[in-house]
């Protein structure tokens, strides 16, 4: 039923959801064996609720979740982080939490990367296909307690989120109401209560937002019951439904998962803008959650209109690509990474502005001489607007645009100080995702190999393949222009003719992957 017609609806996928206790289980939106509370935990409200946004089939149909056709397994977040490194290793690929551990009458624990954001940090690094999503919090309205109110009313509203949801490689969301039609970045209302970052090292959080005002799921009084609840707690879980839904979608295409990087960085990529200035702002960070315009960019990376690539910066090392794009829509390149945990953590300290990004990656693009910089925000001013002024030394994603591109653009990839140069953890992997109007990418930049020819193209219903392939074992694919295989072929039939004559005209991309590298060539059909 979605728009763009994929058929992808968490079929096979399993979302995780760590929370105050389990979900029911007998819930009719939860047929079957759809939902399992693995640690025998009291089933409550709130977590019932989180599980049915993420997965509810939708027997009611204002009911229905994100990802309606997955499973869901429940957690206590007692042990969270022992449970989520088990799960990660056997394959858990999106999990929620929409909770806080800790202390909240602390003050320094606002903004503070504390020994839990650390440690999910190197859940992360030890699971890099593993992404997990998490509520920024809902202290921006609450005045009970004395030491938050006045924070409050130093801060005015902003360094609110607290220790865990800080961790450098969470998906923090925060809290809009909903959007029925997008029409600009004043058509996102902020909630009232969603904390706002910056961290105290002045990263952004919340990474994005979604709805979290007046969301309807199931809830624990029978097995029909349902209501409405608001909080960064059911924004979150719509956003891990997303998370799903584009793994499953990427994969149905490549055969292969999403590292969490990847994941991560093109939900936030494909973000609508949001906020009172153009580019990310501590209050929505990168904008509204755009499930279309992400599986989009999936679609357009098949056929080279646009670029996902997972890639690897050795110490020392630059990457460089060169685009091409005309248009009034913005040339984007953003880059992700997981980043190591920090060597410190904050133990109690308020407001420390001690840097704890590990890997210090750049992007850029130029043009001529012009520079096209990074996004950045001020956190010594944080309703300050951001600027493109000068490299982000902050953030784990960095994104560049440029307005009403016209001509060939160079994106470079570089690194400050030192990145690891021995072992399979040598130098530091990150993933490079571009988009823009007109996009024609550099196929030998893509590539990265020689040579790879095909050939006639247009073709009449045959084409000549020449690929030095590194393994015995390639595989070797044609998408039509939706990202859907259409034809898979023979390893034999490299650098000898192969016949397309059975399909329809139009265009494909064919795809080698010997395992080492992937390489595509875009094909018109024309019989």
């Amino acid at each position: 039923g979605g728009s763009l017609g994929l058929n992808i609806q968490g079929q096979g996928m399993t979302a995780y959801v760590w929370d105050g206790g389990g979900s029911r289980a007998t819930h009719v939106e939860f047929p079957g064996d759809k939902v399992s509370n693995l640690d025998g935990a009291e089933m409550v409200d709130h977590a019932t609720h989180v599980m049915g946004t993420i997965v509810a089939q939708g027997i009611t149909s204002t009911l229905r979740g994100a990802a309606f056709d997955a499973s869901g397994m429940a957690y206590d977040w007692n042990s969270d982080y022992a449970e989520m490194a088990t799960e990660a290793a056997n394959g858990m690929l999106v999990s929620n939490h929409s909770y806080w551990i800790g202390n909240n009458s602390n003050a320094w624990i606002y903004g503070a990367y504390d020994s839990r954001a650390r440690q999910f940090d190197q859940v992360a690094v030890a699971a890099p296909f593993y992404l997990a999503v998490t509520a920024a919090g809902n202290d921006r309205n609450d005045f009970s307690d004395d030491i938050l109110a006045s924070y409050l009313s130093l801060k005015g509203g902003y360094n609110l989120t607290r220790g865990m949801q800080n961790a450098k490689n969470y998906l923090t969301v925060g809290a809009v109401s909903q959007v029925l039609n997008y029409q600009s970045p004043q058509s996102v209302v902020m909630s009232e209560f969603s904390s706002w970052g910056p961290t105290d090292d002045g990263r952004i959080k919340p990474e994005v937002v979604a709805k979290g005002v007046n969301v309807r799921s199931t809830l624990t009084a029978s097995d029909t019951s349902n209501g409405i609840e608001s909080g960064t707690s059911m924004a979150s879980p719509g956003v891990a439904g997303v998370a799903l839904l584009l793994q499953q979608y990427y994969n149905s295409i490549n055969q292969a998962y999403m590292r969490a990087a990847t994941l991560k960085g093109l939900i936030m990529h494909t973000a609508d803008e949001a906020g009172p200035d153009v580019g990310p702002d501590y209050m929505f960070g990168w904008g509204l959650v755009n499930a279309e315009r992400a599986a989009t960019t999936i679609t357009n990376a098949q056929n080279q209109n646009a670029m996902i690539s997972e890639l690897n910066l050795l110490n020392g090392n630059s990457y460089s690509i060169t685009v091409a794009a005309n248009g009034t829509t913005p040339l984007n390149a953003s880059i992700s990474w997981t980043d190591p945990a920090a060597s410190s953590q904050n133990s109690g300290t308020n407001d420390p502005t001690t840097s704890y990004l590990s890997r210090d990656l750049d992007i850029r693009i130029t043009k001529d001489n012009e520079v096209f910089f990074p996004w950045t925000l001020d956190p010594a001013n944080p309703a300050d607007s951001a600027v493109r002024t000068a490299d982000n030394f902050r953030d784990n994603f960095e994104k560049v645009q440029v307005d009403n591109p016209s001509g060939t653009y160079t994106i470079t990839v570089t690194h400050k100080g030192t990145l690891p140069t021995s072992g399979s953890t040598a130098g530091q992997r990150f993933s490079l995702i571009v988009t823009g109007p007109s996009l024609v990418l550099n196929n030998e930049d893509i590539t990265r190999t020689k040579p790879f020819v095909v050939y006639p193209n247009p073709s009449k219903g045959f084409i000549n393949v020449g690929y030095e392939a590194t393994t015995d074992r390639v595989q070797i694919q044609l998408f039509d222009i939706s990202g859907r295989i259409v034809k898979t072929l023979d390893s034999s039939a490299l650098n000898n003719s192969i016949d397309i004559s059975d399909l329809a005209n139009g265009v494909y991309v064919l795809k080698c992957n010997d395992g080492n590298k992937s390489v595509s060539q875009k094909i018109v059909l024309s019989k």
